[in-house]
């Protein structure tokens, strides 16, 4: 018989957590998202390229709104493109 796993609570981030007006220097996580999917980006079938220049992303919400793109291209692709893998 199949148990369930056991709930782990989490904690609702802080109101200063997301601050769409902080530089992207200030925040290497998120810089370092921008540059994977940069790589990404360039990977997508023409037609689908975003078309941004990820060095030009200054601040979070400029990060969220090109990863947004990016992904959703990712999804309209239905993951063709070349894929590399680490290893």
């Amino acid at each position: 018989m199949a148990t369930s796993a056991p709930i782990v609570p989490v904690p609702k981030p802080g109101r200063s957590g997301y601050n769409p007006n902080r530089p992207l220097r200030s925040n290497a996580l998120i810089a370092a998202q921008v540059r994977h999917f940069a790589e990404a980006d360039k990977n997508l079938p023409a037609d689908l390229r975003t078309g941004v220049n990820a060095d030009s992303i200054a601040t979070e919400g400029e990060a969220a709104v090109y990863i947004r793109k990016v992904t959703e291209a990712i999804h309209k692709s239905g993951g063709i493109g070349k894929v590399q893998r680490a290893g």
